[in-house]
């Protein structure tokens, strides 16, 4: 019984010991979540474009992780105060429209990896992670009106040093959080150039 339980607990504790720390460009502005009724909230229409690389290599679509970078642009625009429809195609009534370019590059560090598997996470191992969200505002006609791009850096430790931190900075609530912020600031950033009201 004990040995059956051992594997399962190194498991559970390796998925558990993992971190991620974000880093945001020099003098970006934090957002807060927006409280607006759904009856006061103006609609964007969006078209999501996907792009996923692995150090540096374009890999193929995969149709998970699409839906995945979809459904978070559009919950963090919903977060900012707007209502999100798709581009369908037809007459929409839409009170904006933007086409997103979501890009998300992922940076393993080989070597470093190897030490920490050699010592079974004693040494952390690390991932590093760069994500870049561009908007671009059209009008109903479809004439180009302005464009906006924000990115961040994660940094992911994988080991048992960073067990104390993992309540504090888990992985998803982090990355959630950083992709909310750099849709918020752009969409800030709309409204003070007067495309967004």
């Amino acid at each position: 019984m004990f040995r059956k339980i051992i594997p399962i607990l190194i498991i559970i504790s390796l998925n558990l010991n993992c971190v991620t720390f974000v880093f945001y460009p020099e003098n970006f502005e934090k957002i807060p979540v927006k409280t607006v009724s759904p009856s006061h909230r103006k609609t964007i229409e969006v078209s999501i474009l996907s792009k996923f690389f692995d150090d540096d290599i374009e890999e193929p679509p995969v149709l998970h992780y699409q839906k995945e970078a979809e459904t978070m642009i559009k919950d963090s625009i919903l977060k900012a105060g707007y209502a999100v429809t798709d581009t369908n195609g037809s007459a929409n009534t839409a009170d904006y429209y933007c086409e997103v370019i979501y890009t998300h590059k992922t940076y393993p560090h080989g070597g470093l990896n190897v030490i920490s598997g050699f010592t079974l996470l004693l040494l952390p191992s690390e991932y590093s992670t760069n994500v870049t969200i561009n908007f671009t505002f059209k009008d109903k006609n479809g004439k180009f009106l302005k464009s906006y791009q924000r990115s961040a850096e994660t940094y992911n430790w994988l080991g048992w040093l960073f067990l104390p931190f993992m309540p504090f900075y888990f992985p998803t609530l982090e990355i959630d959080t950083m992709n909310f912020q750099l849709v918020g600031s752009i969409l800030k950033e709309a409204r003070k150039d007067n495309l967004l009201k």
